[in-house]
């Protein structure tokens, strides 16, 4: 099963799809994984996943975290608590399991910056209202329940 970090370079791999199929950008095929990598460096710790809010939560309870994952006392009423205290620093940008750091456009914003300045990326077709709405449009419509 993969892990929840691999399931946001999912995300960015079905961002980079979604741009190149509907010809928004382009690059030489063999730069394909070095530009999912870098956006997945640009925008990874702007996203956390269920598996980031745990990590949180154990190191909000502190030493007795490791205790409790070999215990498998996940349901604790200190972890409980920690977790919602870590659930409510991350704000309300919460999608599909994912928790965005910034706002969705913000994000968005940050990757329609990267496309149009990236020496990777070879022409860009739209405009950079046009890149954030297709960005935007895919993060919305990605379900990690449907990856295999």
């Amino acid at each position: 099963m993969a892990t929840q970090r691999e399931t946001v370079r999912m995300l960015c791999k079905s961002i980079i799809n979604r741009l190149e199929n509907h010809k928004s950008i382009s690059f030489p095929p063999r730069l394909r994984q070095i530009i999912q990598d870098e956006i997945f460096t640009l925008v990874g710790p702007l996203i956390l996943t269920d598996e980031d809010v745990k990590e949180r939560a154990y190191a909000k309870i502190g030493a007795q975290s490791e205790l409790l994952q070999e215990v498998g006392s996940a349901e604790t009423d200190q972890y409980r608590a920690a977790k919602a205290v870590v659930k409510n620093s991350l704000g309300d940008d919460v999608l599909n399991g994912f928790y965005f750091q910034r706002p969705l456009r913000t994000v968005a914003n940050s990757l329609a910056e990267y496309f149009m300045r990236s020496s990777h990326i070879d022409d860009v077709y739209e405009t950079d209202e046009d890149l954030e709405m297709q960005i935007i449009e895919v993060v919305k419509k990605f379900n990690p329940a449907e990856l295999h």
